[in-house]
């Protein structure tokens, strides 16, 4: 009888996680309780890894421990094969795009965070990708829409772009369905948003009849996220906006006390993830996400800006503003806080209470004013209490 062949480096891996997460069930099931240890066991079953660097045989860089800075790419797909047509116009289509991609940086000193957003309508130079699924490999391509790199070439082809565009090498990354949006939301009890009047999008099914804050989940939340016709000016650019309003808020949420104390709510948010995430391998450890998850949980709201790539107009598309890229990233990778004025906070959204001029009789603080960035980079805190703007035409 012929032995069996060796289990594969991932599934090795899988089974590492595994029994990692076996024993801090173990340990929580002398702490918390019995319900708690089935949980943790019950979402280890959950996670789904993919390979960023196939070809690549060195391990990446462990961010553990986090004695320096560490980048994550989050990417949203638009991939509705199997979820219905509940999900806005195109209902149950095969295939996925990179519908919402996110970069995180933290620096050093894990006192300062920035999330860049890129437009899906970036026409950038795409290196040669391989889709993973079934082995096609895609030639590298001049001035290619950005939404096209997940499906030539799945999460490694989106890292691939980024780490082009921007010359930062990514080891941890993590994509988001649809599903998962609508279950994450429901979890944490909704989204509070800020509306500056009403919005009635039939593209993406988003109905609010009034100008006001509502607390957003399920449907209604992916729904404010895919808008496109139904606020600012119509454009992708505006969507951008609007999906920073949601997550400055959600990190706000996330913050309170209520949900960071509440164990149904934190099972629900960490159900939600990994049942509908596919993670990089170096991301899919336990310990690598709390740590990471604490780091930014310490960090000052004011502190954590979510600004858009730089661009430049091209017909009814966009192209990078390499200059403003620059200046951006300079300002990213030497670990600054980046700044954005309060009159650019995109063309989807705007200031909840716009400030006043101080009047005649009052003095004004000095303070010093932070170095300016080029004025095509929009964006906000996650202090920021901002409001989605209905479509103006």
């Amino acid at each position: 009888m012929s032995l069996p062949p060796p289990p594969s480096p991932s599934r090795r891996r899988r089974r590492r996680l595994r029994r990692f997460l076996t024993l801090t069930a173990v340990a929580i099931l002398v702490i918390g309780g019995g319900t708690v240890a089935v949980a943790a066991i019950r979402l280890s079953q959950n996670v789904t890894t993919v390979e960023l660097h196939p070809a690549h045989t060195d391990e990446p860089p462990s961010v553990a421990d986090f004695d320096g800075e560490f980048d994550v790419l989050l990417v949203g797909s638009d991939g509705r094969a199997g979820q219905g047509a509940q999900y806005g116009e195109g209902g149950d289509v095969e295939g996925s795009r990179n519908d919402v991609t996110l970069l995180l940086h933290v620096n050093e000193s894990h006192d300062a965070a920035t999330v860049i957003s890129f437009p899906r309508d970036l026409l950038v130079d795409m290196p040669s990708c391989t889709d993973p699924g079934t082995g096609k490999t895609w030639d590298a391509g001049h001035r290619v829409q950005f939404n096209e790199s997940l499906a030539r070439g799945g999460l490694g082809c989106v890292a691939s772009t980024v780490t082009a565009l921007t010359g930062i090498d990514l080891a941890y990354a993590a994509e988001i369905s649809f599903t998962g949006v609508i279950d994450a939301s429901n979890a944490v009890g909704g989204v509070p948003i800020c509306f500056a009047g009403p919005i009635h999008d039939r593209h993406s099914g988003l109905e609010i009849p009034e100008a006001g804050t509502y607390d957003l989940s399920g449907e209604q939340a992916l729904a404010l996220l895919r808008s496109r016709y139904g606020i600012g000016d119509g454009s992708d650019l505006a969507r951008i906006s609007t999906q920073q309003v949601f997550l400055s808020s959600l990190v706000r949420t996330l913050r309170d006390q209520s949900t960071l104390t509440d164990p149904v709510k934190l099972f629900g948010i960490a159900d939600a993830a990994t049942r509908n995430m596919t993670l990089s391998t170096p991301l899919a450890d336990l310990g690598t996400l709390a740590s990471m998850a604490k780091v930014f949980s310490d960090l000052p709201l004011e502190n954590i800006a979510f600004v858009s790539y730089p661009h430049l107009p091209a017909g009814d598309r966009v192209v990078p503003d390499e200059q403003a890229a620059v200046a951006l990233l300079e300002r990213v990778k030497s670990g600054e806080t980046v700044n954005i004025s309060a009159d650019h906070t995109g063309r989807g959204s705007e200031l909840s209470e716009p400030s006043t001029p101080p009047s005649a009789d009052t003095e004004e603080p000095t303070t010093t004013e932070p170095e300016t960035l080029p004025e095509n980079i929009d964006g906000q805190s996650a202090a920021q209490d901002t409001c989605v703007r209905p479509y103006s035409g």
